[in-house]
């Protein structure tokens, strides 16, 4: 009975279905877009963020991360603009499917403006900051949220035996990225999402969504470039 009454319900929201025919909702959470970007892009950025030095394009001050051992460094104004169309073709394929999806109306106010979904006129989505990460062992991220509309990671170097030393604790989530959203007020309430990452993968997400990224253990080296789009 259950199950036959679950199709009588129909909603556009994000849902599991179950074995059963029942649905399973989640309206409140915002979305996360995740992909694969290019191995030739990845590259590209490893190459370049080799190029940049402790003197002259040092981040760590501007960031939430403590990279001790290892470092943070902004890419070159030209080279933010020659990597925006590639990187912005994903932030359509994002927007593209939440108006799919979820309506003009949500994907306005997922980026606080007035869209106008057949000529984009009001709010153009621009490339603001970018930089690399080089995190070696200890460094950390604690929980922190970005400036803009829309921020982004990419994944470029995942040695997997980052995730094999775990410490003593009941989180074990060295070498991840965890995101968080709302509170945990009752045991049905998850209010973190753990990703174990690999080579290739990018997530672009709200830029006020709290995450973070905790330490690993071993002697390797984890390269990540993450970034912030802000509607102009």
């Amino acid at each position: 009975m259950a199950g036959e009454m679950s199709n009588i319900y129909n909603t556009n929201c994000p849902k599991f279905v179950t074995e059963t025919g029942d649905n399973i909702i989640y309206p409140f959470s915002p979305p996360i877009f995740q992909s694969q970007v290019d191995n030739n892009f990845i590259q590209e950025l490893i190459q370049e963020g080799s190029k940049l030095t402790v003197d002259k394009d040092d981040w760590r001050d501007k960031l939430a991360g403590n990279m001790k051992y290892g470092g943070s460094y902004i890419y070159k104004e030209d080279f933010i603009l020659k990597t925006q169309p590639y990187l912005l073709s994903y932030v359509e394929r994002f927007l593209s499917g939440i108006a799919d999806n979820l309506g003009d109306r949500q994907l306005g106010s997922f980026l606080d403006v007035q869209v106008d979904r057949r000529q984009r006129k009001n709010g153009t989505v621009k490339l603001d900051t970018m930089w690399i990460n080089y995190q070696n062992k200890h460094d950390f991220n604690p929980s922190h949220t970005h400036r803009g509309s829309l921020s982004f990671v990419i994944y470029c170097k995942v040695p997997q035996k980052i995730f094999e030393e775990q410490a003593v604790s009941n989180t074990q989530h060295a070498g991840k990225i965890v995101f968080q959203y709302g509170e945990q007020s009752t045991p049905l309430m998850a209010n973190q999402y753990p990703v174990t990452p690999y080579e290739g993968l990018i997530f672009i997400f709200p830029a006020n969504m709290n995450h973070y990224v905790p330490s690993f253990w071993i002697d390797e080296e984890r390269i990540t470039v993450a970034g912030n789009f802000v509607v102009v």
